[in-house]
């Protein structure tokens, strides 16, 4: 193997060529690895660097011996190293699959507000105001990030607009651009702004296969109040004695510590809140469950017992008056028989006849005794042909089932009273004589369509008075669903699908 040699070690080009770019410093890394550690105890550092290394290599060259060597914790934590921008990407995106914060780019961004270093130095700039401070920053920053260019694009009093340019191809996350917005934060604080707020907008999201352009562009819009140049002067002079410099960079200090507690305070609070709103959400999913069981049992005692107290009608209604109609057309006949010169009794018999048939058909549709006796198909069976003589109608009845589904007492009741409320539809809006019931099933759904070939209708246009709401309302404890097919002067299909597994059931 070719081997080369590197400052009096040997390294084969194989491992050299796993060596990350140098284009993010380990100041970065830095922050975040002493933010986990103080708010995050819960996670394992060397663990989040073994996933990354997992999905690329990490190797660094050691700034002591030269030697290239793993990345490991002690890497992160000295300024002096500088990490590929993938790498510090692929580090964010597994901190945040163990920390699902959204806004916890910001709050690390913040945390270089106790950086001892920068209150130092921003302590020495107090003078210059926030938008010398930001213009400054600008110019710098190169020298911690090597993939993207600051620039000022704005300036007025209480307000600083900073863009963020990435390299071509540097694939941004949210978590970044969050922590740069924490940074600016910071800035602000450290050169004497008060009432700091920073939004930030994306502009183009990069890559191509985010959508973007190439290029990753982010603005962020800095608005403060800035105390008067009197008070910055005194500040500036003041600082210049040693004790209440040291004072002041203590106070510093705690400032940023009680900052920090707020920012924190404020995660606790959100966090409880969308915990308390998980709760509520599922105590009202609960309720509404209990709700809708409650109003489909209500649902089913009442179509029991508007059912029974129709079969009582009916019954009542053939034993009494039925029976005394035919009674009376029997009357009539012997009279007839011993009075033939009377003619009014062939007009009394025409009578009682018409109101005893009009009264069985009335019976019949209180409470057909052939539902009950021989089931939902013959029913709709009786039902197609007594529509058609009563209302003279070409209603066509077709059954596929062929006994094949065994349908519930309770379930027949309610397809019956459903379907024939279609069909007294047809008789009223159609407009054509010409109609269908089909019954059918595929392996998981009963359907009954009922057809006709009439005006038709816009289903977007649907009344209150075509009743479809009501007959949805019967089918919810079936777990059933009516479909609606219509175009003005084609006529109209509408189907009624129900679950075969909530056909059987125990009777009425």
């Amino acid at each position: 193997m070719k081997r080369f040699i590197w400052g009096g070690d040997t390294m084969t080009v194989g491992l050299r060529s796993k060596v990350m770019a140098k284009e993010v410093s380990a100041l970065n890394t830095y922050w975040l690895i002493q933010y986990l550690q103080k708010y995050h105890t819960e996670i394992d550092i060397e663990e989040l660097l073994g996933e990354v290394e997992a999905e690329m290599d990490c190797y660094v060259e050691n700034l002591e011996n030269g030697k290239l060597e793993k990345l490991t914790l002690r890497h992160l934590l000295q300024a002096r190293y500088w990490f590929s921008h993938r790498f510090v990407y692929n580090l964010h995106e597994s901190i945040l699959r163990r920390i699902p914060d959204p806004s916890l780019g910001y709050k690390i961004g913040r945390t270089i507000y106790k950086s001892k270093p920068l209150i130092r130095t921003a302590l020495g700039v107090s003078l210059l105001g926030v938008h010398r401070v930001a213009q400054k920053v600008s110019s710098e920053a190169a020298k911690y990030n090597r993939t993207k260019e600051y620039s000022v694009r704005g300036l007025a009093k209480g307000y600083v607009e900073i863009r963020i340019v990435h390299h071509q191809g540097i694939k941004v996350g949210e978590f970044t651009m969050q922590w740069n917005a924490g940074c600016f934060f910071s800035y602000a604080r450290l050169a004497g702004a008060t009432d700091v707020k920073v939004t930030m907008e994306c502009i183009d999201p990069g890559p191509l296969e985010q959508g973007g352009s190439g290029q990753a562009i982010w603005d962020f819009k800095i608005v403060y109040l800035e105390p008067r140049l009197a008070i910055r002067l005194f500040r500036a002079v003041m600082l210049t004695i040693p004790w209440i410099r040291k004072l002041t960079e203590e106070a510093e200090a705690i400032e940023a510590e009680y900052q920090e507690q707020i920012l924190t305070r404020d995660e606790i609070i959100r966090q409880r809140t969308q915990h308390i709103m998980a709760i509520q959400e599922k105590l009202i999913a609960q309720e509404r469950r209990n709700i809708e069981q409650k109003v489909a049992k209500i649902s089913r005692e009442l179509v029991t017992t508007e059912e029974r107290e129709r079969r009582a009608i009916a019954e009542d209604l053939h034993d009494s008056v039925t029976q005394l109609l035919a009674l009376s057309v029997k009357e009539v006949q012997a009279l007839k028989k011993h009075y033939p010169q009377i003619r009014e009794l062939d007009g009394l018999k025409s009578n009682l006849n018409t109101a005893l048939r009009d009264l069985r058909g009335l019976t019949f549709q209180i409470s057909p005794p052939v539902l009950y006796d021989f089931g939902l198909e013959a029913a709709l069976e009786w039902l197609a042909e007594d529509v058609n003589q009563r209302h003279n109608m070409r209603l066509v009845f077709t059954n596929l089932l062929k006994g094949e589904l065994s349908i519930g007492q309770q379930q027949s009741v309610i397809l019956y009273r459903l379907i024939r409320e279609l069909v007294i539809n047809i008789i009223k809006h159609a407009q054509s004589p010409d109609g269908q019931i089909l019954l059918r099933h595929t392996r998981a759904q009963f359907i009954a369509e009922v057809a006709d070939e009439g005006v038709g209708f816009e289903p977007s246009c649907i009344k209150d008075g075509f009743g479809l709401s009501s007959l949805e309302d019967r089918l919810l404890h079936l777990n059933g669903k009516i479909h609606i097919m219509s175009t003005p002067t084609e006529g109209t299909v509408i189907q009624v699908k129900v679950p075969l597994d909530s056909l059987c059931s125990d009777g009425v």
